[in-house]
């Protein structure tokens, strides 16, 4: 049924004229679906609020509809909107696949817009520093990262809302794909001002954290709901121990911060707690328990698989994943 509602839908905007037609209108409700927002929406696309609001009336009078409705601060799509967001998506995939799918996509020339999902672990060791490399061999190329918090990745790609995902590595169904990245080990981050440390005053340990210590102080979490036990309790169970959960954080730049500022610890991804002890003052440990590391994968819809832009950014981020070692 959902399919017959989108080919409908297709056979209305096919029939309308074309020739008088902007389909950079198309752009600006796609982008009012994701965003509920004229100004976000205008940011997205690189449109100023006014020229939202003016595509948005014109859209209004070609679909004889309101589509969208203010209510509570936000920009709510009407159910003519609903049933036309899909095949309007599928539309402009289907456009920018014929545009960007050339086998002569040239990175150095095309503009092209990418959207990625990923924890604020992926914006600081993958995509900054991918696009300190790219900006002068692909100065068109922008990159959007969206938080890991935004909803499944699944109906995110299927939607095309993003083209990749950058995340933990499970098994995944078709039509969805994906391919390892690397795998990160667990440190403990700790204040170099902390009262219980003793010894010499550096960052970098290759002993572990004392056992007791560990589980006495206080921990922050990183959880995107609030969760107050993760991977570490249950490695803890099984030796017979328990640890206490001070503060959950959904981003692991505030759980370094908290953790610097504070008599608290964190159990951390090693690289990025590498990079950070040095600027913010955090001493490095080894995990006194036994912690299987995570493995990191690219995610992506199997209809990209012959888009030589996407497949073109995809090897970007193996490269750069690879150089992190």
């Amino acid at each position: 049924m959902k399919n017959v509602k989108s080919k409908i839908y297709m056979s209305a905007i096919c029939v309308m004229n074309l020739a008088a037609f902007d389909l950079n209108l198309l752009l600006v409700f796609q982008a009012m679906m994701i965003e509920r927002h004229a100004t976000r929406a205008g940011h997205r696309i690189g449109l100023s609020q006014p020229a939202v609001s003016a595509a948005l009336s014109r859209l209004r009078s070609i679909f004889d509809d309101e589509l969208f409705v203010r209510r509570a601060g936000e920009m709510l799509p009407t159910p003519r909107a609903l049933n036309l967001s899909e095949p309007i998506n599928e539309a402009l995939r289907r456009v920018e696949a014929a545009l960007a799918g050339s086998p002569n996509f040239d990175p150095a020339t095309m503009r092209r817009d990418f959207t990625v999902r990923g924890v604020d672990y992926i914006s600081y060791m993958l995509i900054a520093p991918m696009m300190a490399r790219l900006t002068k061999s692909a100065p068109e190329i922008v990159v959007r990262l969206v938080d890991a918090q935004t909803g499944s990745v699944p109906e995110l790609l299927e939607a095309g809302h993003v083209d990749f995902a950058v995340e933990v590595m499970h098994q995944l169904e078709a039509p969805i794909r994906s391919q390892f990245l690397l795998a990160e080990r667990y440190v403990v981050i700790i204040s170099v001002q902390h009262p219980e440390l003793t010894g010499t005053g550096e960052l970098f340990h290759e002993t572990a954290l004392d056992l007791e210590l560990y589980c006495r102080l206080p921990h922050v979490l990183h959880s995107f709901v609030g969760g107050t036990t993760g991977n570490v309790d249950s490695a803890l169970a099984a030796i017979g121990r328990r640890r206490r959960v001070g503060l959950s954080l959904p981003h692991f730049f505030s759980i370094a911060e908290a953790v610097a500022r504070s008599e608290m610890i964190a159990t951390f991804p090693e690289r990025m707690a590498l990079r950070l002890a040095p600027m913010l003052g955090l001493r490095v440990y080894q995990v006194p328990i036994e912690l299987a590391p995570i493995s990191l994968a690219i995610v992506w819809h199997q209809r990209n698989d012959d888009d030589a832009g996407c497949t073109w950014f995809r090897q970007q981020v193996i490269q750069l994943a690879k150089s992190l070692g």
